[in-house]
């Protein structure tokens, strides 16, 4: 049977795109069960991370998770200050008996899709522009250089068929923040440092 993740992320393209990013950890029997998002477009913060995996976590004890990990965009903040918001919830919630990781994005997912250059290349039809895709946790405001690529909006259906066409294996080579994501899910990294990892 395999390892069954759940990941608490901030919206829609989380959920739609980690599961593709991820598709390459069920060869090792890992898998994202699901994705969770906080309702109403609101912001993750300590209680509506707790309520989530609470529900999750009593709502189906026969498919209870082997692991959450929570996933936050630093939007060009320190990881550190990020990451330690949210870290108090991984003490508060004492009945759940798996272990709960926070992790980050740098600055934003969209920042891991162009580590798979010539995967993204291949997706938009055409070079990516003025971009380091070398130091992609270095793109200034990597959603804004998306959708201008793109031509048309960026929607979390669109995320998810970028992130189908991606090498997971690209993004970790080049994306500190990815690979301790992908780390967290894995086998037990995350709750990063400054460094990403």
């Amino acid at each position: 049977m395999p390892k069954r993740v759940v990941v608490i992320a901030s919206g829609e393209t989380e959920r739609q795109a980690l599961p593709e990013l991820t598709r390459q950890l069920a060869g090792e029997g890992i898998v994202i069960s699901r994705v969770l998002k906080p309702p109403a477009h609101r912001s993750l913060n300590v209680e509506i991370v707790k309520k989530l995996i609470l529900s999750e976590w009593f709502g189906n004890p026969s498919a209870a998770p082997d692991k959450f990990v929570v996933l936050l965009d630093t939007d060009h903040k320190p990881i550190e200050k990020v990451r330690d918001r949210l870290l108090p919830v991984t003490r508060q919630v004492p009945q759940v008996t798996v272990p709960i990781l926070v992790a980050c994005a740098v600055p934003h997912l969209e920042a891991w899709f162009f580590a798979d250059e010539q995967g993204l290349r291949g997706f938009l039809g055409r070079d990516l522009g003025a971009v380091d895709a070398s130091s992609p946790d270095q793109i200034q405001n990597p959603k804004m250089h998306l959708s201008q690529l793109l031509g048309r909006p960026y929607t979390a259906q669109v995320a998810r068929r970028i992130a189908t066409g991606l090498a997971p294996a690209a993004i970790r080579g080049r994306s500190p923040s990815f690979k301790s994501f992908e780390d967290a899910v894995r086998d037990g990294g995350g709750n990063v440092d400054e460094d990403g990892r």
